[in-house]
């Protein structure tokens, strides 16, 4: 086993297809020791840190055994080493013969293989070849794949390529490719994926996701439409939260909720004309008999005196006592954590964001589990510190829990390493100096500048996106830097079916210059999830609530009833599309 050839490049605009795109794929051999750094080889980046680049895919690997057959598939003469934006392109290293968790040395380097390279759209550019290239590479198992960087070093062409480490019972590269691509129904298939050596951290969310799917548990009875609660009890928990303990009136079993979901209230505000429809988060782990919602009093902005206070909050604080009855939805939201994960998570909130948090923290206490948890807040002072002491018992008797709590304005009377431990903002700074080495899920809630701040700070300290999951409460400002469309311009000058999408509020004609549903939700400041751009790997997958679509690309698997894949669909009429 050797390594043919290194292959670096720097980050670079090209136009492709009407568009300019920044990317790193463009990579080329080059002569000489190159240093290995923990993610990435020197002279090399990666433009798009979503889809490549952090710990688990630093350096990709591509073995030169698949070069003559994608010469003879495209009929192209001998490709250049990096032709398919790999870094390391070695011999001896194909996918049935590599194991993930595998340790090699390479040159004065430890790396070890840690999953299969998912192909993204660039390579159909690199490749100038048409949109559906990444399907067909895909499909033809020859994926290579990634390395993480366990001890730094060089490396040049010619260097030896020793196994250092291999376990047997981990699985191949092509048992994972085989099992993603073709057995994700299979729970015995799922398990022996998530039992491979060192699996990285994302794709054994993913795994676990699948298997989920794959062996349904039953559930307690949920209801259609609204359904009368109680409200049982009405508890202070600072002086603007206040928490509501609301019971079914028909007493029967309550649908379970996942941690951080929340309840749709239809309010019967006196002096309205209208109902008031309202969502507030869960504030507790799933409970047989009660939901709790803990709702903090919105007083008129500091900067606006004259405009009114929250309506709804204002009505709970005020008028809503126990006894009253309230009509409630089933819970729903995709903010929230898996209770059957052990990934370490941490909790990052900010004042009336830790609601989900308390979710989180009182389900994974709850099951008794060993998941290692930090919940760390930051809140003005100990007047509106709400659940102190429980989130301080918490951690008190479970040794997985750790807590942290900054006061940005302590009053005379709240105690430093009492009711907080620092003085200040939750920053990244604070969590490097918190935070241990391990591969972390962050979950974030708070304030637009809050969120904006922790986000873009994380992903620069080199946390992949999609570790990073999030929730707005009030405007859902963007937490990524997008150019947005001038009103008035674009959009009124084009004709296409209407394009709404439901869960953000944004309603837009079909601009016929756009490649992709997913494209037009970007232009216009949303940030849907996404991957691989091509119909593959099926992330950006969405609810289609009303209206058809057409396939630009047709997907490597056609997505569930009633839900569309908008990286590489376009509207046939009008859509809604719970985004």
């Amino acid at each position: 086993m050797r390594l043919v050839s290194v292959n670096v490049s720097r980050p670079r605009e090209i136009e492709y297809r009407g568009r300019v795109i920044r990317t790193g794929i463009f990579k080329q051999p080059v002569s000489g020791r190159l240093a290995v750094r923990r993610l990435n080889i020197e002279g090399d980046g990666q433009a798009d840190l979503k889809v490549h680049g952090g710990r688990d895919m630093a350096v990709y690997a591509y073995p030169v055994e698949h070069y003559p057959y994608w010469e003879k598939a495209l009929g192209r003469s001998a490709f250049p080493h990096g032709q398919f934006g790999e870094n390391l392109t070695v011999q001896g290293l194909v996918e049935d013969g590599v194991r993930v968790g595998d340790v090699i040395r390479l040159g004065t380097c430890r790396l070890q293989v840690s999953q299969p390279r998912i192909p993204c759209y660039k390579l159909a550019m690199r490749m100038g070849q048409e949109a559906d290239f990444p399907r067909r590479f895909q499909d033809s198992g020859r994926l290579g794949f990634y390395l993480r960087v366990l001890e730094e070093g060089e490396i040049g062409a010619g260097d030896t390529i020793e196994l250092l480490e291999t376990d047997e019972q981990s699985a191949t590269i092509a048992d994972f490719i085989d099992v993603y691509l073709h057995k994700s129904g299979d729970p015995e298939s799922l398990r022996h994926i998530l039992a491979a050596r060192d699996l990285g951290d994302a794709w054994r969310v993913s795994f676990e996701q699948m298997l989920q799917k794959a062996e349904p548990r039953p559930t307690a009875i949920g209801w259609e439409g609204s359904r009368t609660f109680v409200v049982d009890r009405k508890v202070p928990e600072s002086d603007t939260i206040t928490s509501f303990y609301l019971r079914p009136k028909d007493r029967k079993p309550l649908a379970p909720h996942r941690p951080g979901q929340f309840l749709t209230f239809r309010l019967d505000i006196p002096g309205e004309p209208q109902p008031v429809t309202r969502t507030y988060t869960i504030s507790d782990a799933p409970h047989e008999s009660y939901y709790r919602v803990s709702i903090k009093r919105e007083s008129s902005p500091a900067d606006l005196p004259e405009a009114p206070p929250g309506l709804s909050s204002n009505y709970f604080h005020d008028q809503v006592e126990a006894g009253y009855e309230l009509s409630v939805r089933a819970p729903r939201g995709d903010f929230w954590l898996d209770p059957q994960a052990d990934t370490p998570v941490v909790l990052l909130s900010a004042g009336v964001g830790l609601t989900p948090m308390i979710s989180m923290l009182n389900t994974v206490v709850a099951r008794n589990s060993e998941r290692p948890l930090w919940f760390i807040h930051g809140v003005r002072h100990g007047g509106e510190h709400a659940m102190a002491a429980h989130v301080r018992r918490m951690a008190a008797e479970h040794e997985n829990v750790h807590v942290h709590i900054r006061y940005s304005r302590p009053r005379a009377q709240d105690e430093a390493g009492r009711d907080y431990d620092g003085e200040g903002h939750v920053d990244l700074p604070l969590l490097k100096t918190l935070l241990p080495a391990a591969p972390y899920e962050f979950y974030l809630c708070g304030p637009p500048p809050f969120m904006e701040s922790l986000y873009r700070g994380l992903l620069d300290w080199g946390i992949p996106e999609r570790r990073i999951h999030y929730e707005f409460f009030g405007p859902a400002t963007v937490l990524k830097e997008t150019t947005q469309p001038d009103a008035g311009t674009a959009a009124s000058d084009t004709e296409g079916p209407q394009v709404t999408f439901a869960g953000s509020g944004v309603s837009v004609p079909w601009d016929a210059s756009m490649e992709s549903i997913l494209e037009l939700a970007e232009s216009h400041g949303l940030h849907p999830a996404f991957s691989c751009r091509s119909g593959i790997c099926h992330t950006c997958m969405s609810r289609l609530q009303e209206g058809e679509v057409e396939y630009t690309t047709e997907p490597a698997d056609m997505p569930d009833p009633g839900s569309v894949l908008i990286c590489c669909s376009r509207p046939r009429t009008t859509v809604v599309i719970d985004i």
